[in-house]
C-alpha cells in the first residue's frame, strides 16, 4: 500500500498546481472534493465516486504513487488528504527569517558586553 502509515503522515514532493493541470479531469475533479472534505475515508471516496472501496483504492494509487495524495490509518479506518508541493519561495523566506535571528542574536550578545 502506498504511503499508507499508522496514524503519522507520509512526506512525499505533492501535487503542485501545474501537476494538477495535467491530470485527467475525473483526477482533478477528485482531487479538488479530497482537498473541499479535508480528510475523507476511502468509504467516502467511493461513495462519492459510486463504487465499492476496492475500485476507489485502485483509483487512487496513481495518485497515491505520485505523491499527490497521503493515506493515513486511524483505528483500522483509511483517511485521505491532498499534499501540496512546498512553494517555492518559502526556503528564501526561511533563510531571510535565519539570517534576521542570527543578527538580533549577535546585536544582543554584543550589548551585552
Amino acid at each position: 500500500m502506498a504511503n499508507l502509515s499508522k496514524g503519522v503522515s507520509s512526506s512525499s514532493s505533492g501535487l503542485s498546481f501545474r501537476e494538477l493541470q495535467k491530470l485527467p479531469k475525473e483526477q482533478q475533479h477528485l482531487i479538488n472534493w479530497i482537498r473541499r472534505e479535508k480528510k475523507p475515508s476511502l468509504l467516502d471516496i467511493a461513495i462519492h465516486l459510486c463504487q465499492d472501496e476496492q475500485t476507489a483504492l485502485n483509483s487512487l494509487q496513481a495518485l497515491l504513487k505520485k505523491g499527490f495524495l497521503e493515506e493515513t490509518l486511524e483505528e483500522e479506518e483509511r483517511y485521505y488528504r491532498v499534499t501540496h508541493a512546498q512553494k517555492k519561495g518559502q526556503s528564501l523566506f526561511k533563510k531571510l527569517a535565519n539570517k534576521k535571528k542570527a543578527k538580533q542574536l549577535s546585536l544582543e550578545q554584543s550589548g551585552d558586553s
